[in-house]
């Protein structure tokens, strides 16, 4: 994947709902296979993300170097400590416990979201509590491109205060894919910049009204 372009690397290491076989905690690869796959990419210069739902999944995932746990929604207290010691990332995607419809689903999928939707609003706010990295992404498709606002303000619902995602979308997710020319507003770096109607520290769901975009120093929305 590397030789072919890619800028990060991303295994499922767990299942998930939508996984038709098996628990969406089970671990799908072995450590060593983790190891070798974090150690080659590292060695690359690749961050490698995770997508793991299980609390033991995100254990062995965290004990072989993976930068980044996303959704993690099944983590307990254990695999929280284990992240804040590694640091290593959260993107919880907590937005689609929410929007996801399982109504049409088959009756192991449905059975899936009830387990799992009500500790994804629950397991953010614990691992944000406890010193996890947090940054905001959306899933996409599940949530679409253009939709990190949803997310954002999911974050608050959970309890996060909302400067703290804020900056999980700006500063942190900057940081987090290990670009350093965005992600705050500063003296030669790009001048990516949105406007809103109000105070988001006061009132996050303004970030779902967009009035201005200003995208490396070009204007492309301006209400």
């Amino acid at each position: 994947q590397i030789k072919h372009g890619a800028q990060l690397i991303k295994v499922c290491v767990s299942g998930g709902v939508m996984s038709m076989t098996g628990s969406a905690g089970a671990q799908h690869y072995s450590d060593e296979e983790l190891r070798a796959i974090v150690d080659e990419a590292h060695r690359r210069g690749m961050k490698v993300a995770s997508h793991t739902h299980g609390a033991d999944a995100v254990r062995h995932a965290v004990a072989a170097g993976i930068d980044c746990i996303e959704h993690g929604f099944l983590i307990d207290d254990d695999a929280i400590d284990q992240m804040v010691e590694n640091g290593t990332w959260l993107v919880p995607t907590t937005r689609l416990a929410d929007a996801m419809d399982t109504s049409h689903a088959p009756p192991e999928l449905q059975a899936k979201a009830a387990e799992m939707f009500p500790k994804a609003r629950t397991s953010v706010l614990a691992a944000y509590k406890a010193g996890v990295k947090i940054a905001v992404g959306t899933d996409a498709p599940a949530i679409p491109h253009g939709k990190n606002a949803d997310e954002i303000v999911a974050l608050v619902d959970r309890g996060l205060p909302p400067l703290a995602v804020i900056q999980a979308a700006t500063i942190n997710a900057a940081e987090l894919i290990g670009v350093d020319d965005r992600g705050r507003l500063a003296e030669g770096l790009l001048a990516d910049i949105i406007a809103v109607p109000g105070d988001p520290t006061e009132d996050i769901t303004v970030t779902q009204d967009v009035r201005f975009v200003m995208k490396g120093g070009k204007v492309y929305v301006n209400k």
